[in-house]
């Protein structure tokens, strides 16, 4: 997992998964991540996701998302984790202002259209989280055949936002989200597992992060060599490291 650097603005929106804005087209480009790979890095442990042909079709310095296409046209899935600069927090309550502040900033209502959204206060990490699982209307949604056609899918999502336990200043989300015609209702169930697939890293980053942008030396990247593979899986090929922007 990259995001070596940890170069952000002074409040970086906590990002609902806008990734599902890419088209299934792009998706299909990219290799194949094998089931259960670890990607480790100063702040946070990540577990590919273990069933599916994933591939990685975001790696930065605060980023890390993975995507599949689903059976049906223009459906697809992204798995996605995020590291994010927090800003002084008071109490719980700024906690979930902050969440929600950010899952509707990320969802302009030109296009998006809110049908649900329940937010969850939990510490049974041990730290402070929030647990996010909304829908939304997507009324401009890319298409898989067209680069200019639009058409109106569903978006779904099933988060988490927490505050890193040991850095402060640090947030980050983890989440599993879907987007197709009709909603998928196995989708709580594989975002549970994708999501107790990532953890705070063993290691944890000592230097205090800033809320300005800054340019700090960071530990070097480790990848394990054996990950853990699910016995229901099977590995895929190598991936490769994507740098493309996959916003809509």
């Amino acid at each position: 997992m990259r995001f070596p650097g940890f170069a952000m603005n002074k409040f970086a929106r906590v990002l609902a998964p806008a990734l599902l804005c890419l088209a299934p087209a792009l998706v299909q480009a990219q290799a194949l991540v094998p089931a259960g790979k670890m990607f480790s890095n100063a702040f946070l442990d990540v577990r590919a996701p273990l069933a599916g042909d994933w591939m990685i079709v975001k790696s930065s310095q605060a980023e890390l998302a993975f995507a599949r296409t689903g059976a049906a046209v223009n459906e697809s899935y992204i798995a996605q984790v995020t590291l994010f600069a927090l800003p002084d927090l008071k109490d719980q309550a700024a906690f979930e202002t902050l969440v929600k502040q950010g899952v509707e900033a990320d969802a302009p209502a030109d296009r998006f259209k809110p049908v649900s959204a329940q937010y969850e206060y939990s510490e049974q990490r041990g730290y402070p989280c929030i647990k996010y699982v909304g829908v939304t209307e997507d009324m401009k949604a890319k298409t898989a055949n067209s680069a200019t056609e639009t058409v109106t899918l569903m978006l779904q999502f099933n988060s988490l936002y927490c505050q890193h336990p040991g850095v402060p200043g640090v947030g980050f989300m983890v989440g599993l989200s879907h987007r197709g015609a009709a909603l998928d209702d196995n989708l709580a169930k594989d975002a549970e597992v994708f999501i107790e697939g990532v953890q705070v890293a063993k290691q944890t980053a000592k230097p205090a992060v800033q809320t300005e942008v800054q340019s700090p030396a960071q530990p070097e990247v480790k990848v394990e060599e054996k990950p853990q593979v699910h016995p229901d899986t099977q590995p895929a090929g190598q991936p490769e490291e994507v740098e493309e922007e996959v916003r809509g």
